[in-house]
């Protein structure tokens, strides 16, 4: 019996067992918790077969090359709903598929991945990938049928045996009459999105949409984002609403059993219906490293619109999703939202809203949806409501009074408050330019704080909070992997620099480049923590500490082990970012948290509320 006889029967048993059991089993609500189908997937091995008469191919679509090779129709073990191509050479590769009607869809080409898509080069992701392709030297991207049973392929510049079908059914389409009458019965569609919070829109939750968590390769890794990539997922623009969260789960399994990948390669996506999809696993509130752009990930927000917008024009709906969802992750992570503002990756300037093809060689996000990108910078920027959003708040002794104050920094302004606290006067000046980052201490011992900036690795500090040349300059550090810290590490009254690397603290005790004279192990950057400097005893030496979400740990030493100090206060994932400073002059620095403008400071090592809060802007 055919498959599609097959499909047939199974289709009227269902309804009759539905029928049945539907006396029996409570009907739930239209956006009840649906558990997600099996996913199955098999390699099919194309055979020889006829050449491809020209006329086999459809009016709409490009006119057939001279073919070399040709394979017979392959019938597949099981109806699939997603298929994907990898091989050596370099062939190229068309398919065509036999839909749930029996009718041939047109012809596709097959765009192999290119190697600036994926995982960063120097990731031990991307090192697990070319181990798990094995011997293939090439790999497509996910391509959407949404039923079929049967798959034709044709090879130019190649033959058939450099090639293996991958199909994939992710939406259920050969499981079990049973248990897909209790799914039916329990509610047709994923759940209800989450109403997430601190503002974000809604999101359907890997949970929801049934992600494989049994797959997932590694941890998920972690950085402050500070620009957007925008993609396209290529394959099917016809997936209907019920079959996207289908199609989500197609392309993680793909992503990571196909290209070699740990987990799926975009941060969020979103359907033609405006439904938004949490991604990569680690967090939506939270900086996760992804796979969505090769050299472009860390630092990076990945979100993909589910469809090919090379060759359609994107729904409306979908891209207003994609630029709420963007706006609220640059409020979030504090990502300058301005739409003529700029980000320096390598040794480029690019906005802080990309496609794709702009920071690599493809035409993702396709130039229909690329076409909206100026409008939606435009719209991230509208949404910027709160004051202070793209600002990096400082902290500092400005006067030398004993007593820590406030500020703010971005692109070289610089805006220093004479007290921690609203309303008092503003001293603004310039200092640095786009792309520093900034950095605050005592360098010559005189009691006062005054401001310098690190720009990719080279430290320009001054001595006064005035406009001017440096008077100090040097190198320290790598760039863009490092984290710049400040802090008095020797009791001597004057600051030094520091960064750290992942999880390794590396210290000097002078203006100067040079190894770290105090080099240990404390906190992970790569797992979400935030490093903070403070003196937690008053001893006159700053030492360290972390943020972990809720949690501050805090040590009195330069070194590795526990935190001594432990306790809730503020959150990362609610989009606060850590400050430390001597709130009263006592000497023991105590710690705050920014939100949106306002500043939330303790003077006491412990959790609980805040002891003063300000809108210090």
């Amino acid at each position: 019996m055919s498959l599609r006889s097959t499909r047939t029967a199974r289709v009227l048993a269902l309804g009759v067992l539905v029928a049945l059991l539907a006396v029996a089993l409570p009907v739930a609500p239209v956006y009840a918790d649906t558990p997600a189908p099996e996913i199955r997937e098999a390699v099919l091995d194309p055979a020889p077969g006829d050449a491809v008469a020209e006329d086999a191919v459809a009016e709409d679509e490009p006119a057939a090359v001279a073919v070399e090779e040709a394979s017979e129709v392959i019938e597949a073990p099981f109806s699939f709903s997603l298929v994907g191509f990898r091989g050596t050479g370099s062939p190229q590769v068309s398919y065509r598929a036999r839909l749930e009607d029996g009718a041939w869809s047109g012809w596709t080409e097959v765009e192999e991945l290119d190697e600036l898509d994926g995982p960063d080069a120097d990731s031990e992701e991307a090192a697990d990938a070319a181990r798990a392709r094995g011997g293939a030297s090439w790999v497509s991207d996910p391509y959407w049928v949404g039923e079929a049973d049967a798959i034709q392929i044709m090879v130019t510049q190649g033959s058939l045996d450099e090639v293996d079908i991958h199909v994939i059914d992710s939406l259920g389409h050969s499981e079990t009459l049973l248990r897909r009458a209790a799914r039916h019965l329990r509610g047709l569609t994923t759940a209800a999105p989450a109403e997430a919070s601190f503002g974000a829109p809604r999101i359907v939750t890997r949970e929801q949409w049934g992600a494989d968590e049994r797959l997932v390769r590694r941890a998920a890794r972690h950085a402050p984002p500070r620009y957007a990539v925008l993609h396209h997922t290529a394959g099917s623009n016809s997936y209907t609403r019920a079959q996207a969260p289908g199609v989500v789960r197609g392309i993680q399994r793909w992503h990571i059993t196909g290209n070699g990948w740990s987990d799926i390669g975009y941060n969020l996506l979103v359907d033609r219906y405006g439904t938004i999809y949490e991604g990569r696993a680690g967090g939506v509130t939270r900086g996760v490293i992804g796979a969505h752009a090769a050299g472009h990930n860390r630092g990076s927000v990945g979100v993909a619109i589910l469809g090919n917008f090379e060759i359609a024009h994107p729904p409306q709906v979908a891209v207003d999703a994609a630029t709420d969802v963007l706006a609220w992750k640059f409020r979030l992570h504090n990502i300058d939202p301005r739409a003529t503002s700029q980000v320096l990756v390598g040794d480029r300037w690019i906005p802080r809203l990309v496609g794709h093809r702009d920071v690599g060689r493809t035409a993702c996000p396709g130039r229909h949806l690329a076409a909206h990108l100026p409008a939606m910078r435009d719209r991230i920027a509208g949404s910027a409501v709160q004051p202070a959003i793209g600002w990096t708040p400082v902290v500092g002794d400005w006067s030398g009074t004993g007593r820590d104050s406030v500020g703010w920094f971005r692109e070289g302004e610089w805006r220093l408050r004479d007290a921690a606290s609203s309303g008092s006067p503003v001293t603004t000046f310039e200092f640095g330019q786009r792309g520093d980052l900034p950095v605050v201490g005592d360098w010559n011992g005189d009691g006062r704080t005054t401001v310098g900036v690190v720009r990719e690795g080279r430290w320009l500090l001054r001595n006064s909070n005035t406009t001017g040349p440096a008077d100090h300059r040097f190198w320290y550090g790598r760039g863009a992997i490092d984290h710049p810290m400040t802090g008095d590490w020797n009791g001597d009254g004057r600051d030094g620099p520091a960064i750290v690397r992942d999880g390794e603290w590396h210290l000097r005790n002078s203006l100067s480049g040079g190894a770290g004279e105090i080099v240990f192990t404390y906190g992970r950057v790569l797992r979400g923590d935030v490093p903070v400097v403070g003196d937690w005893n008053g001893d006159g030496i700053d030492t360290p500490a972390i943020l972990r979400d809720r949690h501050w740990h805090l040590r009195n030493e330069h070194s590795g082990g526990p935190g001594e100090t432990v306790f809730i206060f503020g959150r990362l994932t609610a989009g606060d970012i850590p400050v430390a400073g001597s709130w009263n002059g006592d000497r023991r620095s105590g710690v705050g948290v920014t939100r949106a403008g306002h500043w939330h400071l303790r003077d006491t090592l412990s959790g609980g509320p805040a002891e003063r809060s300000f809108l210090g802007w």
